[in-house]
């Protein structure tokens, strides 16, 4: 019976399928209107991009397997469009994709369009939990030597590595900060994060120096805090382009030159360095402690490996 849901037509012409596949549905209607309830609750633009992107997707798949209105929707529909996904993306990937699935179809539930989410019966994706590779001392010594502080880009780049290293901002966090949201004498930081929530993060003094510095060598009147060479607001994208060039020129290895190495480098030296769980937890803006206990099983596998050293059964034995 399943395999006859996704068997195609293959009598239709390519006109009639592609009609069937673009043609608005009742389906897309209703994820117009999910959409703007995810305005209303405030979601964060890249959330409601994502979930657009997402639901879309298995809309797309769902028309094309006879599903054209909510109520045609059923379990078997949903279980195979992830198993599908699992074919092609990455264990997270999928598990994303039943998140903003989810979260749709529990909406439509509570709109009274549906009666029961489909989704019910199914288990949430697994998502192998993996060592997380972080920067040595090296690596970012490696980095900061590649940004020329003689040049306005180097005093920039070496403040905005300094600055990640800090304070584990996410990337859009870093990009969105206003020359008002920062407080450099008392290495302070407004940051608006995921979910429309505010929060202060902390910097120290060398960060400040560096911030100092680089904000010396502007001569522009943009109210953002991070600016290209040609003195434009600098956004997201050019961060990361920046970063991934920085860790090539610098030819690091083992490691994945990225703004969220950075935060994940910040998560775990602050954690070895005495502090505390939930103290990590709000500077990174985590709503839940379930994000940075993946951080402390990084380190405690880390000190079992350093620990095995010393004792190790058969090294002991001398054989």
């Amino acid at each position: 019976m399943l395999e006859h849901m996704i068997a195609p037509d293959v009598h239709a012409s390519p006109v009639r399928k592609l009609a069937h596949m673009i043609a608005p549905t009742e389906l897309h209607a209703t994820l117009e209107t999910f959409l703007i309830s995810c305005r209303v609750d405030e979601l964060s633009p890249r959330t409601i991009v994502d979930y657009q992107q997402k639901v879309s997707s298995f809309i797309r798949f769902a028309v094309e397997n006879s599903a054209a209105a909510p109520p045609d929707v059923t379990t078997h529909h949903v279980r195979l469009f992830l198993l599908s996904l699992q074919d092609r993306c990455s264990a997270i990937t999928v598990k994303d994709y039943y998140t903003a699935l989810h979260r749709f179809f529990n909406w439509l539930v509570a709109e009274g369009v549906i009666e029961v989410n489909p989704m019910a019966k199914i288990r949430k994706p697994r998502v192998p939990q993996k060592i997380i590779n972080t920067f040595t001392d090296q690596h970012i010594m490696a980095l900061l030597k590649m940004c020329d502080t003689g040049t306005f880009t180097g005093l920039r780049n070496r403040a905005m590595v300094i600055m990640l290293i800090d304070t584990g901002l996410r990337l859009s966090e870093l990009a969105s900060i206003q020359l008002g949201d920062i407080d450099i004498e008392h290495g302070l930081i407004k940051v608006m994060g995921k979910g429309a929530k505010e929060r202060f993060v902390a910097f120290g003094k060398r960060a400040q120096k560096a911030v100092l510095k680089y904000l010396l060598a502007r001569h522009d009147d943009h109210t953002c805090l991070w600016v290209t060479e040609e003195r434009q607001p600098m956004q997201s994208r050019g961060i990361q382009i920046m970063i991934r060039r920085l860790g090539q020129r610098a030819e690091l290895q083992g490691v994945r030159c990225s703004p969220h190495t950075f935060r994940h480098t910040f998560a775990t030296r602050s954690l070895l360095n005495g502090g505390g769980q939930r103290f990590v937890q709000s500077l990174l803006g985590h709503s839940s402690g379930r994000m940075t206990e993946n951080y402390i099983r990084s380190i405690d596998s880390t000190h079992a490996t350093e620990a095995h050293k010393k004792f190790s059964p058969v090294d002991r034995m001398k054989l």
